[in-house]
Formats: C-alpha cells, structure tokens, sequence
C-alpha cells in the first residue's frame, strides 16, 4: 500500500519578545524555533520579530500557495520537536498543542480556510493574534505535547531549568549501557556543552575523533608499554569525544543522514584497526606463525560480521547503527504484504544469576567496555588479554552473523517471489 505524499508545510515563528535572543545551549530560541520547523517539514519559515513588519507577513503569505501552517510561539520559550510532531498526526483543519494543564501551548497547525484566518489574526495583532484565534476554535484538534517539548525562559531560573530539561535527551535510555551513562556521558557531557558555544559541527568532530582514534591505534602497534598506554588511552579519549558528535546534533537540531553514517564508519574504522594493531603489538613481542594468522582470522571474521549487520540495516531498515540489527528473523504478512520481523521466542524460566550474566556479557561486547577495559589492561602490560578477548569476539560474531546473514539472504528471494520488497516490522 502506498503511503500518502506528504503534505506540504509552511511555519511561522512569532518572535516578538525582548527574549528572542536569549542563547540556551548555543542557539537563540529563534534559530531553535526555525530549526523545529525545518525538523517537521517545513518548506518555507516567516520569522515574525520587531525588525519585519505586518505587510512583509500579508505578503509572504500571499505566496504559499495552498500548504499547511504551523505557527511556533518561540520568543520566549525553548521549543523542540515534541511540540510540533502530535500535531502532524491530525486530521483537521485546526490543531493545537497543549500542555499537560490543557493551556495552549504555543504551537498551532491550520489548513485551507483556518490558516488564512491565522495570518489575517496575526496581522491584526502581531503580539496575541494566534491567542485570539484558538480562543474562536472551539471544533479545534487538540494534542498534548510530547515529553521535553518546551520550557519558558524569561528569568534566570527558568533558562536553568530549561537548559536541564534539554539535556536530558542526550541520555539514551534505550541504549546507553551502564559505562556510557555513568562513565562517558559524564565525561562527554561538558565538553559537548563547551562546543555547543562554537562554530564547530558534528561532523568535524568525527573526523577529530577518527583521527585521533586511528592515532591511537597507530601507537598501540608499536612494540613497548608506553606506547601500548599511551595507544588505548587515545583510544579511550576518541570514545569520550565521540559522544559529542551525537549531543551536539541533537542539541543543535542538526543530525543528518550522512553525519549518522560518518560517526558510525569512523567507530567500526577505529575498532577494526585497534583489532588489528593490538595485534601486531602482539606479535612484535611474539612473533610466532600462528599469532599473524590469528589477525588475519580475526580481521575477516570483524569484516564478515560488520558486512551481515550493515547489510541488514542498509537493505532491510535503511538506518544506520549496529544497535538496530536483529538477526533472527521469519517472514510474516500483514495488511501491506510479506515483510520480515523478528522471530517471537517462548521466554524459559532461568536463575536470576543467569540472567544477570547474560545482561553482564552483552554489555562486556560493547565498544565502550571494550575500550575501557584495554586501558585498563595496558598499565598491568596485559596486551595478551586485550587481543585474545577482542580475537575471541570478532570469531563468535561471525559465527553467529554469517549463518544469520546466509538466511537473510534466502529470505529477501523469497519475499522477491511473492511480490515484496525488503519490509521490516519490529516485534510488537
């Protein structure tokens, strides 16, 4: 079933307050405003402040054409995207986000008729006309916000609180393990919010990171436990600043597609050549036969598993991030046609120790323990252990994977045949 074209939207930011702005997390809650719009579609953004008159709105508007308006009262408050995005879910003509109190939120959706009407109101009363209308819409849509949608800033204390209330969306709680939480978010956290204040992107620190990272791994090959130290604590420093690619981004309102690829290549780039370099650490110190074939073992089982993962998440759910693959999968049919989901497992009953390993293990695998582990490690000059852990996992990784990917294969002919295409739905 095709999914409907997306309608096309215009946005308005009312930015007529002497707080416009004020900078909360490098940006002024206008660019935040404009960025919000640019985050649900928004083609084209008016920004409405002291220094444009109400004609240049009565003329803007007289070349939208027929799109949909929102209307984004962002002068004195911090918006983000949960404001805006229950709003696209509407049918209406009208639609207004609300808080959880049922007040008016500073946001409004209006189509056709209703959104002449809006501009008309706004160019009438430039301060309070997207008040006055909702006050008329009594046949309106209205959605509560989602979480961590908007705070108002116009005394010190609320632009602390409202600086605490975005920074809880760098944490992850779906996937930040306990050492990203406690140990690297922690570390991470002020040095994103020293360069939130700069002009440097999260793109560049990519490349600062993949450089430092490879640096790193350049020092760990190198026989001698100083440079073995000093190798895994570049290593270590590139994972902490990592982490600030991805806050800035979400802060800024700035993730793209490329920049979520570029930070995921240059983690599997690093990871790969500390593999390797690890390695021929080892094999400076013991340069049997044996030991050059394990790297070279262990470079194309880590090559085979991140090939099976990437091709399932370019392939299957075009989105980038070893997190999101899921192996073990069947072929279901649903009211769109086949598509691929998860295999439902019968949960069995085990000891509450074997299930605390088992969370203990997967969270032992991660890059981030991994990392912190191998610094560990190099001030007791255990360099054995660092490569036989790391080799052990690129070998049980792709056993796991290969035959995972082997069977993905043969499913996508086999959605081919009847018709599909490559179609994921996550376990309910």
């Amino acid at each position: 079933m095709a999914s409907a074209p997306a309608r096309a939207l215009d946005a308005v930011i009312l930015a007529r307050s002497p707080h416009a702005k004020t900078v909360v997390l490098g940006l002024t809650l206008v660019e935040r405003g404009v960025r919000v719009a640019g985050r649900i579609g928004a083609r084209r953004v008016f920004v409405f402040d002291d220094t444009v008159t109400a004609d240049a709105l009565t003329r803007w508007d007289a070349e939208r054409g027929d799109a949909a308006l929102v209307v984004i009262r962002a002068g004195d408050q911090i918006v983000h995207p949960p404001l805006l995005q229950p709003l696209l879910a509407g049918t209406s003509e009208r639609r207004i986000a609300i808080g959880p109190d049922g007040a008016y939120a500073g946001a409004l959706w209006a189509d056709g008729g209703a959104a002449h009407q809006v501009i008309a109101a706004l160019v009438a009363s430039p301060d309070h006309g997207d008040r006055e209308v909702i006050a008329a819409w009594s046949d309106a849509e209205r959605f509560a916000h989602g979480s961590i949608a908007r705070h108002s800033v116009t005394t010190p204390a609320e632009r602390k609180a409202a600086t605490q209330l975005l920074l809880q969306i760098l944490v992850k709680v779906d996937e930040d393990s306990p050492v990203s939480k406690y140990i690297y978010r922690p570390l991470s956290r002020p040095l994103t919010q020293l360069l939130l204040h700069t002009p440097v992107t999260p793109n560049q620190v990519s490349y600062v990171v993949g450089l430092i990272g490879l640096f790193g791994c350049f020092l760990t090959a190198q026989p001698g436990q100083s440079n073995l130290i000093w190798g895994a604590a570049l290593v270590f420093i590139s994972g902490i600043i990592d982490g600030c690619d991805g806050e800035i981004a979400r802060l800024k309102l700035t993730s793209s597609t490329f920049g979520a690829w570029l930070d995921t290549i240059v983690d599997e780039l690093t990871t790969f050549s500390y593999f390797v370099a690890i390695g021929l650490h080892t094999f400076h110190l013991h340069p049997e036969s044996w030991v050059g074939g394990s790297i070279a073992v262990g470079a194309v089982c880590y090559v085979l598993s991140i090939y099976g993962i990437y091709y399932f998440c370019i392939v299957v759910i075009k989105r980038g991030g070893s997190q999101y693959y899921a192996g073990d999968l069947v072929i279901k049919e649903d009211s769109e046609g086949p598509a691929l989901t998860p295999r439902v497992r019968t949960a069995r009953p085990r000891p509450v120790w074997m299930q605390k390993l088992g969370l203990i293990m997967l969270y032992m695998i991660r890059r981030d323990f991994i990392n912190l582990a191998a610094f560990g490690l190099t001030f007791l000059n255990l360099y054995q252990v660092i490569y036989i852990g790391m080799l052990a996992g690129n070998v049980v990784a792709a056993i796991v994977i290969v035959p995972e990917h082997l069977k993905l294969r043969r499913q996508l002919g086999e959605l081919r045949r009847r018709g599909g295409t490559p179609r994921f739905v996550p376990a309910a």
